[in-house]
């Protein structure tokens, strides 16, 4: 399967840097944070939005109502007041424990804002964007495989503290080599929502 022209985290920070939007251009701003190409009309209502989107993943590759999606994959919401659905890309978890989305037409306080790109949680989109239903998120855009860089972005919560904490903890000899085993040990938790192959 052909991929995406840019990986998992190099999405994440394409989207980061991404600040504006042209209203009601979702599903386009998730591609291009991701290099994908049009998932055309799957639906022939006579336009490309996000329920196209959603529908031009495999199903193998979709993990539907899944809310623990990793790092840099795409999201996927039906309905909206148009019926066009939504698409934004999942930034993981953080270190207290709160899954972030990049999305557009949000602020970073998370109110509804046509032309603005903010990070914003789950709770904030359903309150700003009430007429949404979330439906999963996917390993592929628009049915290319998204290259995963960081498989280590989303194991959890807890497991990614007590890397920060080892992190820091770093000292020399012994002790450092310990810590090390340690994080090693941690980075081979499985990535929380990916089914096995």
């Amino acid at each position: 399967m052909e991929n995406t022209q840019f990986s998992r985290e190099e999405a994440a920070d394409r989207a980061l840097a991404s600040k504006t939007n042209v209203p009601g251009t979702c599903q386009a701003m998730v591609r291009l944070w991701l290099g994908a190409p049009s998932a055309g009309d799957q639906d022939h209502d006579g336009d490309s939005d996000a329920v196209d989107g959603w529908k031009s993943e495999p199903v193998r590759f979709r993990h539907l109502g899944d809310r623990t999606p990793p790092r840099g994959v795409p999201m996927a919401w039906s309905g909206g007041s148009s019926g066009f659905g939504h698409r934004a890309l999942s930034l993981g978890v953080n270190h207290k424990g709160v899954h972030l989305i990049r999305s557009t037409d949000m602020s970073e306080d998370g109110h509804y804002m046509p032309g603005v790109t903010g990070t914003v949680t789950f709770k904030q989109i359903s309150t700003a964007m009430p007429a949404l239903r979330y439906t999963g998120w996917s390993e592929t855009m628009d049915g290319l495989m998204i290259e995963n860089d960081n498989p280590g972005a989303s194991r959890g919560p807890k497991v990614e503290h007590a890397l920060d904490d080892l992190s820091k903890a770093k000292g020399t000899g012994h002790r450092r080599t310990l810590i090390n085993r340690a994080e090693a040990l941690l980075k081979k938790i499985r990535i929380l929502g990916r089914k096995k192959r």
